[in-house]
């Protein structure tokens, strides 16, 4: 049995803590049911409207904050549809939390409009379209979002490639 380390201070022990990146994602669907996906330059995959919770934020305000930042749209976050962990890899030093909300229906002729420097493009895409661009990570974030807006369950899922 291994002894517990002893810590001299708080600090020291909150020092000693793993640390844990963390993002929002918006799952925005057309009536046809398409999705909204985005393409950043610096990416290989495309990506859901989002991006990481800045300092006295909570993940829906980040949410709502990045649709306005890289779409010019303003809607409220609605439910939580997904919660995605992803351990430390040779990509992330520590493990990554994204939470993925529900931002509903809008018209795909809805004025969208990118930052510049930030995205390249957007696309409206079927379901199996974006699971192929989006990567093996946030394809199965979309999979969990999208069964969770069928059923009305949360999912929590642990993605085993690195994807942030």
């Amino acid at each position: 049995m291994s002894e517990a380390p002893e810590f001299k201070s708080r600090e020291e022990w909150l020092n000693s803590l793993h640390r844990v990146y963390a993002a929002s994602g918006c799952l925005i669907s057309d009536p046809e049911g398409r999705v909204l996906i985005v393409k950043a330059g610096y990416r290989d995959h495309w990506q859901f409207v989002g991006g990481t919770v800045d300092l006295g934020e909570n993940p829906q305000h980040c949410a709502e904050r990045e649709l306005l930042e890289e779409t010019g749209l303003v809607r409220p976050a609605g439910e939580l549809l997904a919660v995605g962990w992803t351990n430390p890899s040779g990509e992330l030093a520590h493990p990554a939390c994204h939470f993925l909300f529900d931002f509903g229906t809008l018209p795909a002729d809805s004025t969208i409009t990118l930052p510049a420097g930030e995205l390249d493009a957007y696309r409206w895409v079927e379901v199996d379209e974006a699971l192929d661009l989006l990567g093996p990570a946030r394809a199965l974030r979309l999979q969990a979002g999208l069964a969770a807006r069928a059923d009305g369950r949360t999912r929590v899922i642990t993605t085993p490639v690195p994807g942030f």
